[in-house]
């Protein structure tokens, strides 16, 4: 081995930007094939309530005397019991299951990242006192809580949107409190706190820059199970009557699951594919999050 090569390698293990590039083919490595499928179907299904006036055959609550009446080139996914094309409540049902599982999502976030950061930077008694708060949701089932709220604040798209955000903003909530936990004590952050920086400075451009990642995965599980909150309210009855949801067709093909198919399956396909969907967005999230932190 020559003088030169040997200094060459000497750099390299020296050299902390040597494995740079490395590091950013490891975290920016291109999703699998699964997370881009659903990639496409999260964009197929937001087009699809987008341009629901352009793309829908029918009024979707226009009705016909073609009632039960299987798919055919009039009604490509059939009709219900009253006549109304299937194909046209599923294209306007994305728009109220989308906007439920997106605020939901939302929603769940901004309230965690409240919450969950003034508990885990304060600490002591406000840190016990706003986490037996968050325990009082988490204690029943967030189906039973958003049920209860949306029976007595009413039913509508917005008071549905509302009732899941509160059944499930706790669990956003503590995962920003134990990254909080951890975070208020690293050394940069000490740092920060010895220079005289405001605290209000050291939460908004030191910990929460590093505690909105996992926050932000816990977001998108969150829309699938918004949206999965949201067609169990409308299966139960308890859905925005004036719009068409999928959990409402559901609700009205449960008479004749044995003699119409085609009533009940496309409404559960597309429940199906797109709490799926945020899942595998979600897990795809973490993982990279994972693989970027073990790359540092």
């Amino acid at each position: 081995m020559t003088i030169d090569q040997g200094i060459t390698k000497e750099q390299d293990a020296t050299d902390p930007g040597a494995a740079q590039p490395d590091r950013r083919q490891r975290r920016w490595r291109r999703p699998s094939v699964l997370t881009t499928i659903a990639l496409v179907l999260v964009v197929l299904f937001a087009l699809a309530a987008l341009l629901a006036p352009l793309i829908s055959p029918y009024d979707p609550f226009a009705i016909s005397e073609a009632i039960l009446e299987g798919p055919s080139s009039a009604h490509l996914l059939g009709t219900d019991d009253v006549g109304k094309d299937i194909a046209s409540q599923l294209i306007y049902g994305a728009r109220v299951s989308l906007f439920v599982g997106i605020a939901a999502g939302l929603g769940s976030l901004v309230i965690g990242l409240i919450v969950g950061g003034i508990a885990g930077y304060v600490g002591g008694a406000v840190d016990n006192m706003l986490m037996r708060f968050a325990e009082v949701f988490q204690i029943m089932p967030a189906m039973l809580v958003a049920l209860v709220i949306v029976a007595v604040i009413g039913r509508n798209s917005t008071l549905t949107a509302l009732a899941v955000i509160i059944a499930l903003w706790p669990q956003s909530a503590r995962i920003v409190r134990s990254q909080f936990l951890n975070l208020r004590t690293a050394e940069f952050v000490d740092a920060a706190r010895i220079s005289g920086t405001p605290a209000w400075r050291i939460i908004a451009f030191e910990i929460f820059p590093v505690a909105f990642a996992p926050a932000g995965v816990q977001a998108s599980l969150d829309v699938g199970r918004g949206m999965l909150l949201e067609a169990g309210l409308s299966f139960l009855g308890l859905g925005d009557p004036t719009t068409s949801s999928w959990g409402g067709v559901l609700r009205r093909a449960q008479p004749y699951l044995s003699d119409a198919w085609w009533f009940s399956v496309p409404a559960g396909i597309c429940i199906a594919l797109m709490v799926l969907s945020f899942n595998v967005i979600g897990d795809a999230l973490g993982n990279r999050g994972n693989n970027g932190r073990r790359a540092l």
